[in-house]
């Protein structure tokens, strides 16, 4: 089994407590670089504070395909109970596995085949590798909110929340330079508001991504025996 690289978690280190009252209706989340640049593909995601909000599930499995000898998308995010479905665009076998935290799988997948994974019980990161191709990395957050999603190529995500309560909103990358730096931000939906154009908060991360890794093999060998 080969390792693969650890990631990086944003730390729960800062937090606004000023509460902003706001209608249940597009909520903006623009996350930027040091230098004030819109960060696209960097996830975001929005938990109740509140017990007693209920919240919608989503269980549609989410696709990451195998091609080119590359996850795609190399970053994804899912909510708790939900599956993931690998589908292998390549003419060989990929044998995908994620050995680290309680969301754990290992399977090999043949040539234009389709694999979905156990349910995914707990929240948490996800690390994927291949044991053939081991320059192969992914990686997929499971949250326990249905509100999540990844910036946009402006650095932007937009959410709908229908229920009034406090939120808290993430952003998380495993790029990011610092180990275990989380942001957070609280914010108070208030259900009896009039509508109000959509509601934007700025994220300005403290150091810039580090480039994600290269997905291709360096050495031009590949070990196949028993595949």
């Amino acid at each position: 089994m080969k390792n693969i690289a650890l990631f990086r978690l944003l730390i729960a280190s800062v937090f606004f407590t000023n509460m902003s009252s706001v209608h249940g209706q597009n909520i903006v989340i623009e996350v930027l670089d040091p230098q004030s640049v819109g960060v696209g593909d960097v996830v975001v995601y929005l938990t109740p504070l509140e017990t007693n909000i209920s919240l919608p599930k989503n269980t549609t499995p989410l696709i990451i395909t195998q091609k080119n000898k590359k996850f795609a998308p190399y970053l994804a995010v899912t909510q708790q109970g939900s599956a993931l479905s690998f589908n292998n665009q390549d003419d060989f076998t990929h044998h995908i596995y994620s050995v680290a935290g309680k969301n754990r799988f290992e399977f090999k997948i043949k040539a234009g085949k389709d694999k979905t994974s156990p349910i995914l019980n707990h929240p948490g990161e996800i690390a994927m590798g291949c044991n053939i191709h081991d320059w192969m990395s992914g990686y997929v957050l499971v949250v326990d909110t249905p509100y999540y999603g990844k910036t946009n190529q402006q650095g932007k995500a937009t959410f709908d929340l229908s229920s009034a309560g406090k939120y808290k909103v993430v952003v998380w990358h495993p790029q990011l330079e610092l180990k275990n730096y989380r942001f957070e931000k609280l914010f108070e939906v208030n259900s009896t508001t009039q509508s109000n154009p959509p509601l934007a908060w700025k994220i300005k991360l403290p150091k810039t991504l580090l480039p994600v890794p290269e997905q291709e093999n360096q050495d031009e060998f590949e070990f196949l025996e028993g595949y």
